[in-house]
């Protein structure tokens, strides 16, 4: 086995496999965005109007026309509704319901937590306040709103007609300045097999990561291996750590002496390599002692050094 190791090139490993995980990645980008493209398009649409409202001099009719068109496309909205700083209905993308009514006023529902709120001109439809993190954790997987009817079952299990009450998803931005306010009102529809496209693709990318850990281990096993360390032991350590273990490995290497001629770590002090022989370090022809080969003198015996200049 060791022998295996031995012959390994990590370098091109290391090149192989950096090649296969950028068309793996790329490929499943390509894959998870054409599945999940009109939930992302959702997305980026509900922050570009959110940021643009939030502007002090921000144009209404543009809105209006972004908000029109993610309506369009997008199978999850109910209705977007923009409302002046007294709650009147000004504008709705998709005239629904709520568009009947002269103003769109909530108040909490009952008395169950700040998340549920209710219309006062339809008590069999319930709004659950999303926040942003939320509505995009919502939007891309498809028991997000299984959880949230669960949550608010939980809540309401003592009334008799809680079955009969739809539940929208309800999120909002406002100007702080003129008052006005959208409400983003939506009804999740999940990507057919979405969850399942999710877990595989994390798979994969776990699978990859996988690799780079072992990988790691194997090189750092290798690298001790043929400096004459304990192979076992570091590599070992670095499985357990990963880059962790990597560091110290190569800090303690670095505190070693390295024969230049079969890689062997050994101590600073050696003056033969002690699996070749190979002479490392310069001598003083008196003494004996270690000394650098730009050294005149030694340090131990003051012998004078012929070093060429």
């Amino acid at each position: 086995m060791n022998n295996f190791i031995k012959k390994i090139n990590f370098k091109k490993c290391v090149i192989v496999y950096i090649i296969i995980s950028i068309l793996v990645g790329i490929s499943l980008i390509i894959f998870i965005g054409s599945k999940f493209q009109n939930k992302l398009e959702f997305i980026y649409n509900y922050h570009n109007i959110s940021e643009e409202l939030e502007k002090s001099n921000y144009n209404l009719n543009s809105i209006k026309e972004k908000i029109k068109t993610m309506s369009k496309n997008s199978e999850d909205v109910v209705d977007v509704l923009i409302l002046n700083k007294e709650n009147k209905i000004i504008y709705s993308s998709k005239n629904s319901e709520f568009a009947k009514q002269e103003d769109f006023t909530l108040s909490k529902a009952d008395d169950m937590s700040s998340k549920y709120f209710k219309n006062s001109n339809n008590d069999n439809i319930i709004f659950r306040l999303t926040t942003n993190k939320e509505l995009i954790i919502n939007t891309v997987l498809s028991n997000f709103d299984t959880e949230i009817q669960k949550e608010y079952i939980d809540e309401v299990f003592y009334k008799s007609n809680f079955d009969n009450e739809k539940i929208y998803l309800l999120s909002y931005t406002a100007n702080k300045d003129t008052g006005e306010k959208i409400y983003f009102i939506n009804e999740i529809h999940p990507v057919k097999n979405g969850e399942i496209y999710i877990k595989i693709s994390l798979a994969i990318v776990m699978f990859f990561f996988m690799i780079y850990w072992v990988l790691l281990a194997l090189y750092i096993y290798q690298n001790a291996l043929k400096s004459k360390l304990n192979p076992y032991l570091w590599g070992g350590i670095t499985l357990l750590t990963n880059v962790a273990g990597a560091i110290i490995y190569f800090i303690y290497k670095q505190n070693q002496k390295i024969c230049y001629k079969c890689e062997t770590s050994q101590s600073k002090n050696n003056i033969y390599c002690i699996n070749c022989d190979t002479k490392l370090s310069e001598t003083c022809k008196k003494c004996g002692s270690i000394i650098n080969i730009n050294d005149k003198y030694c340090a131990r015996c003051g012998e004078k050094q012929n070093n060429k200049e």
